[in-house]
Order: structure tokens, then C-alpha cells, then sequence
């Protein structure tokens, strides 16, 4: 996948090629079907000329694309650093959560990610994500 391609692309690929679902698409970007599906096919005319209201809605499709298409390591990293910097957690509570040793942690936010097992990357991963959902609301 390119990551260079407009946003009605984007939302074409979310729906073809990973054949997600209209109705979640809809619910989350707050249009109809209908215009879900004019937006996939490049005509943006219906939207408003709102220039914030585009922007937010250009990077709620983005960020679902790249969900697709970025490298897993590397959001995982991202992911992980927040709750490390904004959220203050410190790596021996990640470390006792997720069941992965304090060094594991300190390799896989090296440039060692592939020197960290995969079922730590699992544990990793699991705590991380469950712990941003659950501080999400705390996100500003």
C-alpha cells in the first residue's frame, strides 16, 4: 500500500481492499453510507467548506488507513512512548503488567525491536494497547 495516496483512495482501500465494515465507517466519521461512498469515489463537493471539519475528517480516515499499512513495531513504539512520557507510567509498571522484563522493554524502544521475542512483542503489545484505551479519555 502507498501512503502518498489521497484520502478518498484511502477510504476506497479501507472498503475494497480490507473490506471494512461501512456501517462502523460511517458511525465513526459521522456520514451516510451514501456519502461514505461518494466520498470513496473522489467527489468531496458534499462536504462542508469548513476547512477544520475536513481536516479532522482527512485524518480520521488517515489514521485508520495507516492502521493498515504501518509497520506494527513502530506503532507499537509510538503507543508504548506515550504512556511512558504523557502518562507518566513508568517501565517497571509496563515491565509487571505485561509480564516482560524491564531489559525487553529497553530493547524493543532501541533499535533492537527484533532482538525481542515475539511473544513479549504479544505481551507488550496487549498491555500497551489495552492501557491506551482505557487513559484514552485522559488524551488531550
Amino acid at each position: 500500500m502507498n501512503k502518498n495516496i489521497d484520502i478518498t483512495e484511502q477510504l476506497k482501500c479501507l472498503i475494497e481492499d480490507y473490506d471494512f465494515n461501512i456501517e462502523t465507517l460511517s458511525k465513526y466519521l459521522k456520514l451516510d453510507d451514501n456519502q461514505i461512498n461518494l466520498l470513496a469515489n473522489g467527489d468531496v463537493n458534499f462536504l462542508p467548506n469548513d476547512n477544520e471539519y475536513r481536516f479532522n475528517l482527512f485524518n480520521k480516515i488517515s489514521f485508520l488507513y495507516c492502521s493498515a499499512i504501518d509497520e506494527k513495531d513502530f506503532k507499537l513504539d509510538a503507543f508504548l512512548k506515550v504512556l511512558l512520557s504523557y502518562h507518566n507510567i513508568s517501565k517497571k509498571t509496563i515491565s509487571k503488567m505485561s509480564g516482560v522484563d524491564i531489559k525487553e522493554i529497553d530493547k524493543f524502544l532501541s533499535l533492537k525491536k527484533s532482538k525481542i521475542s515475539v511473544e513479549d512483542k504479544y505481551k507488550l503489545a496487549i498491555t500497551t494497547m489495552s492501557l491506551r484505551f482505557f487513559l484514552k479519555d485522559i488524551e488531550k
